[in-house]
């Protein structure tokens, strides 16, 4: 038997779940650090050359997965020409967002004084758990064959 309070029930609910909405469009952008400091995050990445630690870790990555799944050299050398750094380069960017010129100047003068004349292995890359985690993302995506494109 349905009762008078079933059916407010029943009403109200219908109504609230026409009131009730999610997030209104796609989901905002990520931070990006300012024009001006662009320039200088592109000088921490080349001081620091992340570009080369972030294709090196890629080529890592992938040979080992092709080598333990059997892939043949085509597949592999396709998958290996998709690792572009560019499409990476935007969470670099998004780490250092939140951080002044000034910040960014002081630790460009440091990394730049203390790598001065290094060899590539004592150079060390300055990451984030956030970094790490989109470049194991990134890894997961080129095995996948995702940035592959097709001619």
């Amino acid at each position: 038997m349905i009762t008078g309070k079933m059916i407010f029930f029943a009403v109200s609910i219908f109504f609230y779940s026409l009131t009730v909405s999610g997030q209104d469009g796609p989901p905002p952008p990520a931070a990006m650090p300012a024009d001006s400091n662009i320039i200088l995050v592109d000088k921490i990445i080349d001081v620091t050359r992340h570009k080369e630690y972030f294709m090196n870790y890629c080529k890592e990555k992938t040979e080992s997965h092709a080598q333990k799944n059997n892939w043949t050299a085509e597949k592999t050398k396709t998958i290996l020409g998709s690792i572009n750094f560019e499409y990476y380069r935007s969470t670099i960017y998004n780490s250092y967002a939140f951080y002044t010129a000034r910040q960014l100047t002081g630790l460009l003068d440091a990394l730049t004084l203390l790598y001065r004349g290094k060899p590539d292995h004592l150079v060390m890359i300055l990451t984030n758990s956030m970094m790490q985690f989109n470049l194991d993302v990134f890894v997961e995506n080129i095995i996948e064959g995702k940035y592959v494109r097709s001619h």
